[in-house]
């Protein structure tokens, strides 16, 4: 008993306490306007715009041609071209590139 007391009085904080970090608060300026509306021109428009004519195989509707559009996909978008790297297809993405994108849809959107 007497050894519950004095653990008890030692004052340390529990083992559990978790620090919070905001993965944002150190990246890098990715808007829309700064990054993304560039990454999609460069790197999906050619098969994911509502402009595009010949989608190669990309499914109508499934367009990034705004910031709204984006947002929809978040999910797929990550999926397919950060975890998977299945797109675009070919590849040819920059790791740079990959890493600002996973940026931008954690801190931009």
């Amino acid at each position: 008993m007497l050894l519950l007391l004095l653990a008890a009085c030692t004052g340390a904080a529990p083992e559990d306490t978790a620090v919070v970090v905001d993965p944002c608060v150190d990246a890098h300026d990715v808007t829309w306007v700064s990054f993304g509306d560039g990454f999609f021109s460069t790197y999906c428009r050619a098969c994911h715009s509502a402009e595009t004519q010949d989608r190669f195989g990309a499914p109508v509707g499934t367009d990034f041609d705004t910031l709204d559009q984006v947002r929809m996909f978040e999910v797929a978008i990550r999926r397919a071209a950060i975890e998977e790297e299945t797109m675009p297809v070919g590849g040819g993405v920059y790791d740079d590139d990959l890493l600002l994108l996973g940026e931008f849809l954690s801190c931009g959107l």
